[in-house]
């Protein structure tokens, strides 16, 4: 689990709940939350589940998050609804994703501006956040441009 999701969840969550990973990838961070005692549903293209139209599972979640995802997907109104669709009310979303300008990442990456218009009318105390991190993993080694947000459903 990235260091930065982490601290959020220790900053917000007193005990484990229940969280939607949207892009599980490899799984990693599923494992990662299990361990922590956590209820988490991943899905992903393996999963059989389109993030480019909508998804709601049958049942809230205290958290949502999606790492690196959202740049690939192609309507991210109909994204950024099923994030907010699957939470609770007073539910978090943590979104990170490549920033536009990244040097590396150049497909569809967003702003500060259009991630905030994207989250405005659905989500309160939503705090972007833009830094720079290094790509430490075999065959990368270089720096990112990262946006975070984090915000809490209506």
């Amino acid at each position: 689990m990235n260091i930065h999701l982490e601290n959020f969840i220790k900053k917000k969550f007193k005990k484990p709940g229940k969280v939607l990973d949207l892009g599980a990838g490899k799984f990693n961070d599923v494992n990662d939350f299990k361990k922590l005692g956590w209820f988490i549903i991943g899905v992903d293209k393996a999963t059989g589940v389109d993030l480019n139209k909508p998804f709601q599972y049958e049942e809230k979640f205290d958290l949502v998050y999606s790492n690196y995802v959202i740049q690939f997907i192609d309507n991210k109104e109909i994204f950024i609804n099923t994030c907010y669709n699957n939470l609770k009310i007073g539910g978090w979303l943590f979104l990170q994703t490549f920033a536009q300008g990244d040097k590396i990442m150049k497909y569809k990456t967003l702003n500060e501006e259009q991630l905030n218009s994207l989250l405005k009318d659905k989500f309160k105390k939503i705090k972007i956040k833009k830094y720079n991190e290094f790509d430490n993993c075999p065959g990368h080694k270089h720096w990112h441009q990262i946006l975070q947000a984090v915000a809490q459903k209506k």
